[in-house]
């Protein structure tokens, strides 16, 4: 068997790659050297101040045009060198709203001024820049708002450090702001006493910040138990002669208090009335209304709340 004969053709592999890497790359120079016709969607980049001025809506990145040009400078352009973007800089940017084709198109032929240009597709670039402002407020906490845990209350003041800051950002969201300004604690479920550094929730978005960026919070928990004792009636207004009279002379005071606190209530502390003066002559009832309660004594309720008011015959 011939071998040579058989494995020749595979030895003149490399000759035919070479021949056919030589014919492509000189398709590929000639075909550099032409002139083409060709659409275009070329970077733009805004130019303005960054430190007084907010973009609040995404700016345009790019424009749509088709161009003339020879081969290598569009190959330059797009895939070899990369493209340096077009620099568009509006004469007032926080008044200007738009930029015509009549506008864009002066900027567009002087950068690409190696190309025809033969039309350019963006026919307008919407502009929304605002003016970066300050002002200063005051900082305060809704203690409503703050998540506590089950039966667990606030029982001191709330204190910030600072009470102040400086916000920044664009007029249009600094013009809705008072001299009050809330923040939000965002720790849920708390049942000990709270000491820590939080932000003051500002929006993520248009470069709002704020000096400081965060705010010292501290206060105090306590554990709140509901209790309930048994008093006696004071009865106002009644007739002298015992002719009317409540269906009953013992109520229940219900009420929460700090649990470390809890062995300093007494009957004594409190005094519930009946006003005869106020009977509801409809059902003949009364309310029976809490006069004095301790301080520290919270969400006080009497049961009943409201009596009968019976008559002898």
């Amino acid at each position: 068997m011939d071998f040579e004969k058989i494995f020749m053709p595979f030895s003149n592999w490399k000759v035919v790659l070479l021949s056919f890497l030589g014919a492509t790359t000189f398709w590929f120079f000639s075909a550099l050297g032409k002139e083409y016709n060709t659409g275009i969607q070329y970077p733009v980049e805004f130019v303005f101040d960054r430190d007084s001025l907010v973009e609040m809506q995404p700016l345009a990145e790019y424009v749509e045009l088709e161009v003339t040009g020879g081969g290598w400078d569009l190959f330059r352009q797009g895939f070899w060198f990369g493209s340096d973007p077009i620099l568009v800089e509006p004469e007032n940017p926080a008044s200007t709203r738009f930029l015509t084709r009549s506008t864009i198109l002066p900027i567009v032929r002087d950068h690409l001024s190696e190309f025809q240009i033969n039309f350019l597709y963006t026919d307008t670039i919407y502009i929304d820049i605002d003016r970066r402002v300050s002002k200063k407020v005051f900082l305060n906490i809704d203690s409503l708002s703050i998540s506590l845990d089950d039966d667990y209350r606030i029982i001191s003041k709330i204190q910030l450090e600072p009470d102040t800051a400086i916000i920044y950002g664009p007029t249009s969201f600094i013009d809705t702001l008072g001299s009050d300004f809330t923040i939000p604690i965002l720790s849920q479920e708390i049942d000990r006493n709270f000491d820590r550094f939080v932000t003051l929730g500002l929006l993520e978005d248009y470069n709002i910040t704020s000096d400081p960026t965060t705010v010292k919070v501290t206060f105090e928990v306590e554990q709140f138990d509901n209790m309930q004792l048994p008093l006696k009636l004071e009865l106002l207004n009644f007739p002298e002669d015992s002719s009317a009279y409540p269906s009953q002379d013992d109520i229940s005071v219900s009420f929460y208090v700090q649990r470390s606190l809890k062995e300093d209530y007494f009957t004594e502390d409190f005094k519930v009335i009946l006003d005869y003066d106020m009977i509801n002559k409809s059902d003949s009832t009364a309310p029976a209304i809490v006069m004095i309660h301790p301080e520290n004594a919270l969400e006080v309720e009497v049961f009943p709340d409201t009596l009968k008011i019976l008559y002898r015959e």
